[in-house]
């Protein structure tokens, strides 16, 4: 049974958190801007498909 509640447990409050030091490490807002990045060119490449399509079909009809 899956009620779709989810239990998120919070991390201890023994302190701040600690930005990453390391250069490997990125932050969320970093991780978030990446994925968002590969979303739009994801996006922007459907579009130009769809469009070519598009054209493709429209010049078989006239």
């Amino acid at each position: 049974m899956n009620s779709g509640v989810r239990i998120i447990k919070r991390e201890s409050a023994n302190g701040p958190q600690s930005l990453p030091t390391g250069r490997d490490e990125k932050t969320d807002r970093q991780k978030n801007r990446e994925i968002a990045g590969t979303v739009k060119v994801w996006v922007a490449e459907w579009e130009r498909e769809k469009s070519a399509r598009l054209t493709a079909c429209l010049s078989l009809l006239h």
